[in-house]
């Protein structure tokens, strides 16, 4: 892990954070490490800077149109925002190594070809089909970066998760046999979950293989919109050849 030479110098930076990475830069990872861990979410509140929330905001204003073209809603992924505010953050110098040293532990390493971002815009009536969809990333670490959200209130669209009820694998019977249990009403009832209101403007870090999430109830009449930035996962290394043995995972 970088001890001193991260860089701080990329734009979006709040620079509230900026003396917390320059100086005490393993602290900093092994927070939002602990707060993985143990909560099963880790969040830095405000971390994006204001003037660059605003940007993100407009891009939004401006894609919009584009997942609402068809009789359904797509989601904008890869080569669709590129030249965005979206993409600098994704594959900036500062995210791709922060991603690295908190999966540090687990011994894999994520580059650039393997993060893939992904914007979801909902809205109205299309908006609905993702909602509830609670699933498993294929990924190692998901970023959400949200940008607009609705008021908190009543059918708010929050994010729920059932924390880190899994480990890494790359056994897919397994994958198929969790898939099939957290569809289950009983897991979904018993297993321990909670649902909180992402906020714009700060990140939040979760590991996506491991974790069932989605977001919850939304009403028409309000937008969300959430940039969700993927880093590697187990299967996109098995397609690669390289086979992982994972530490042992709480």
């Amino acid at each position: 892990m970088q001890e001193t030479s991260i860089t701080t110098t990329e734009r979006y930076i709040n620079d509230s954070y900026r003396d917390e990475i320059t100086n005490d830069y393993r602290g900093f990872v092994q927070r939002v490490r602990g707060g993985i861990e143990t909560e099963g979410i880790a969040v830095l509140k405000d971390f994006i800077h204001p003037d660059f929330l605003a940007e993100l905001r407009a891009s939004v204003d401006q894609l919009t149109p584009l997942c609402y073209r068809g009789d359904k809603r797509k989601y904008l992924s890869g080569p669709e925002l590129k030249d965005t505010p979206f993409h600098e953050v994704t594959f900036s110098d500062f995210l791709i190594q922060l991603s690295n040293d908190i999966l540090e532990p687990y011994q894999v390493h994520v580059e650039a070809a393997d993060i893939h971002p992904v914007l979801n815009i909902l809205v109205g009536e299309k908006g609905q089909d993702s909602v509830r969809g609670w699933h498993f990333d294929a990924t190692y670490l998901t970023i959400a970066m949200p940008v607009v959200m609705p008021p908190p209130g009543e059918r708010d669209g929050k994010f729920r998760i059932w924390p880190n009820v899994r480990g890494f694998s790359q056994n897919k019977l397994l994958d198929k046999f969790y898939w099939k249990l957290a569809n289950q009403s009983f897991f979904q009832r018993m297993t321990r979950n909670f649902a909180i209101n992402f906020v714009p403007g700060s990140l939040y870090f979760f590991y996506g293989f491991r974790s069932y999430h989605g977001t919850d109830e939304l009403d028409r009449s309000q937008a969300r919109a959430n940039c969700l930035m993927n880093f590697g996962g187990p299967f996109f290394d098995l397609q690669k050849g390289n086979v992982v043995k994972y530490k042992k995972q709480g």
